[in-house]
């Protein structure tokens, strides 16, 4: 009897002893494995926070969205999502106005990229009451929407151009959707879309329809009446300056003639420009730190109800939500502030009432929204060295990329953060090491050249078609044609970051 409870013991503890030594071994095999799963799983992401500025999960909490404040308390009283939360919508514009007499104000506003090009109305609660598709469904680049009484007669039009990928078509709508006219306000050929306002700027007692050249035009502000003729124009800034200009108009002087407000839309510093219909300058100042490029968003209104017109300022791609309000000087009015933590993509903005307390709030609403979590330039150059591409992006998107050779081992490329300094549509390049040295080159009319760095450029190169190997002395070599775009796209200033992904 002993010796059997003894034996059955001895059985039961060599199971036991087996068990446990299962037990450590399948604890020390699954934290191995959870701590496999983890790497795999973090190192991606580690990988792009290193290539990104901006966290990856930013991108998938903004959505298109309106904020409406009090100027006067900085205090948020409404937030809505035009689109709804699921919307793949990259961005929106809008403008507002009592559209049928009831002395409400409505919401008037304009799809962002990667929607069909709807303008969609609400009312002051932010309740959709109407929409009406403003161009062709297969555009989907974005465009901007103002609301004005044309004619004076209480019957409120929508005036619609788009965003620079497009034309500098307008079309304007009655206040139910209904297309009136259309016209183009610079060459129909030329793509870089057009900004608008209205306001009666030569006193005839009639509104003038103001137009501002897009992106990659002249720098000029055209102005019809409120049939589509035209009047005159003028140039607003510098000849070379191609960025674009967002307009808007007030009477800021109570003279009963309007007043054109001006600012770039992109690639210049923040000057704010103040002329009268024939383009005389009256005033002009800084809404933001002259180094700030990404352009400026203008509206009008008497805020503080002292009988006269604030200007409003908010900033386009990259700068940021920081509101600002200046008087018909151009200087500091109010107290300015942020509409959102960490938005970069730029501000639309408008005013109007939207309660009951006869008080004028602005409105703002997210203007550009990154895919692609890049807000911290409107245009960039980036280089993999260990993929051999060039990538371009403009307000967070990609626009082209391109097949590249770097520097080979004894000659590499830099590595690290850059700005285009100088370019030269065509230049000679030459580099002597000794005499029969393979080294030397003497290459004559290089194409479409970008110095970033010393010496190192981006251009083009005809000497070899060796396109996705490390064949140069450090510069980054193009194709013709893509060197020739790469040119035209990039400015003085544009910054160039350069690296080496992982495989």
């Amino acid at each position: 009897m002993h010796l059997t409870l003894g034996r059955d013991k001895f059985n039961t503890d060599i199971n036991l002893l087996k068990y446990k030594v299962f037990e450590i071994s399948l604890k020390i095999i699954m934290k191995k494995y959870i701590l496999s799963i983890i790497c795999l799983l973090i190192l991606p992401l580690g990988v792009l926070a290193a290539e990104s500025t901006v966290k990856p999960e930013e991108t998938m909490t903004i959505r298109p969205s309106i904020r409406i404040y009090n100027p006067l308390t900085q205090q948020m009283e409404m937030e809505f999502f035009p689109f709804g939360l699921d919307s793949k919508a990259l961005g929106l514009n809008l403008a507002t106005l009592d559209l049928n007499n009831d002395n409400q104000t409505e919401i008037i506003v304009a799809t962002g990229k990667n929607e069909k090009p709807m303008v969609k109305i609400f009312n002051s609660s932010g309740v959709l009451t109407s929409e009406f598709l403003a161009f062709a469904e297969s555009y989907i680049s974005g465009f901007k929407v103002i609301a004005a009484d044309l004619y004076n007669d209480k019957n409120p039009e929508i005036l619609v151009a788009q965003n620079e990928e497009g034309t500098s078509e307008i079309k304007v709508f009655s206040g139910q959707g209904k297309l009136l006219f259309k016209f183009f306000a610079f060459d129909e050929k030329l793509l870089g879309g057009a900004s608008l306002a209205v306001g009666d700027v030569n006193k005839d007692g009639q509104m003038e329809i103001i137009a501002g050249a897009g992106y990659q035009m002249d720098p000029l502000i055209k102005i019809f009446d409120n049939y589509g003729n035209f009047l005159t124009s003028f140039q607003a800034y510098d000849k070379k300056f191609k960025g674009g200009i967002n307009v808007t108009s007030a009477d800021l002087y109570n003279d009963k003639q309007w007043e054109i407000i001006a600012a770039p839309a992109v690639n210049s510093a923040p000057d704010v420009r103040i002329f009268d219909n024939i383009g005389t300058l009256i005033k002009t100042f800084y809404a933001y730190n002259p180094g700030f490029g990404g352009g400026v968003n203008l509206d009008t209104a008497d805020l503080d109800d002292d009988g006269n017109i604030e200007i409003i300022t908010t900033p386009g791609f990259s700068g940021g939500s920081h509101i600002r309000f200046f008087d018909n000087s151009g200087n500091l009015k109010l107290t300015d502030f942020f509409g959102y933590d960490n938005f970069k993509g730029g501000l639309a903005v408008a005013s109007g009432s939207f309660d009951i307390d006869n008080q004028t709030e602005i409105i703002i609403g997210t203007q550009t929204i990154s895919s692609l979590n890049k807000y911290d330039n409107y245009k960039s150059l980036e280089v993999d060295l260990t993929k051999q591409h060039i990538y371009a992006y403009f307000k967070g998107e990609l626009k082209k990329d391109f097949i590249i050779s770097s520097g080979k081992a004894q000659f590499p490329t830099p590595i690290g953060r850059f700005k285009i300094q100088t370019k030269i549509p065509k230049t000679r390049m030459a580099r002597f090491y000794g005499p029969d040295n393979p080294n030397n080159y003497d290459l004559p009319n290089v194409p479409n050249v970008m110095y970033f760095y010393r010496d190192y450029a981006i251009h083009g190169a005809y000497w070899h078609w060796k396109f996705g190997t490390r064949v140069s002395h450090g510069c980054v070599n193009l194709k013709l044609k893509d060197a020739a775009w790469a040119y035209t796209f990039a400015d003085i200033g544009t910054p160039v970051y350069i690296y080496a992904s992982k495989k």
